[in-house]
C-alpha cells in the first residue's frame, strides 16, 4: 500500500468533463505549493470537452520538478466509469486508486472503492464529489496537510459555494481517516 514517502509522488485526478476535475486540480497544487512542496500541475480533456474523460495531474516534490508529466501515477483518484476505463489500471507499484463507490472495478490490492459520491450529497451537494475525494486522498497518502488543504479549498471555491464545499472537505478527510484503518489492515 502507498506509504506517502515517495518522493516525489505523480498524482492523477480523473473524472469526465463537469465533475470538477481541473478545480481539485488546481486545489492540491495550490495546497501542496502552501506546504512548502514543489509542484508541477497539468490538465487534459478529452475530445468531447464537456462528459468525455478529463485528468489532471500533480507532481509533488521536495526538489524542482523536471518532468511535470504522470506516466505512471501513484495515486489516482477516479470519480467517473469513463475515467476509469481511460486511465485507472495503470498505477505504479504499491500505489494507491481510491474509486467512487458507483464504478465497478474488479477488487484489486491498492484499489479503494469509497462512497464520494454519497458523502457528497450528505455534504449537500453531489457536485462537491471532487471535493470529499480530495480529503479522503489527503487523509490517505499524507500528501497535503488538511490545514493547507482547507486554505486552498477558501481560495478557489466561489463564495456561494464555500461552506458545502468545506462540509464535502471534512467528510472526505473522515471518509479517508477511516478508510485507512481499514485499508492498513487490508494491505
Amino acid at each position: 500500500m502507498f506509504d506517502g514517502r515517495r518522493d516525489p509522488v505523480r498524482i492523477r485526478l480523473t473524472g469526465r468533463g463537469g465533475q470538477g476535475i481541473m478545480l481539485a486540480g488546481a486545489i492540491l497544487a495550490e495546497a501542496a505549493m502552501e506546504d512548502g512542496r514543489e509542484v508541477a500541475e497539468t490538465q487534459e480533456y478529452g475530445p468531447e470537452a464537456r462528459l468525455g474523460a478529463t485528468k489532471a495531474e500533480i507532481v509533488i516534490g521536495s526538489q524542482p520538478i523536471a518532468f511535470p508529466a504522470v506516466d505512471v501515477p501513484d495515486v489516482l483518484l477516479c470519480l467517473s466509469r469513463d475515467g476509469f476505463k481511460r486511465y485507472g489500471h495503470i498505477i505504479a507499484p504499491d500505489g494507491l486508486r481510491i474509486v467512487e463507490a458507483t464504478i465497478e472495478a474488479a477488487a484489486e490490492p491498492g484499489l479503494l472503492s469509497l462512497p464520494l459520491k454519497e458523502r457528497a450529497r450528505e455534504a449537500g451537494d453531489e457536485l462537491a464529489m471532487n471535493i470529499v475525494g480530495l480529503g479522503a486522498l489527503a487523509a490517505l497518502t499524507g500528501v497535503v496537510g488538511a490545514a493547507s488543504l482547507e486554505r486552498a479549498v477558501r481560495s478557489r471555491v466561489k463564495a456561494e459555494f464555500l461552506e458545502v464545499n468545506l462540509q464535502a472537505l471534512a467528510a472526505g478527510l473522515a471518509l479517508g481517516r477511516a478508510a485507512g484503518v481499514t485499508a492498513k489492515a487490508a494491505f
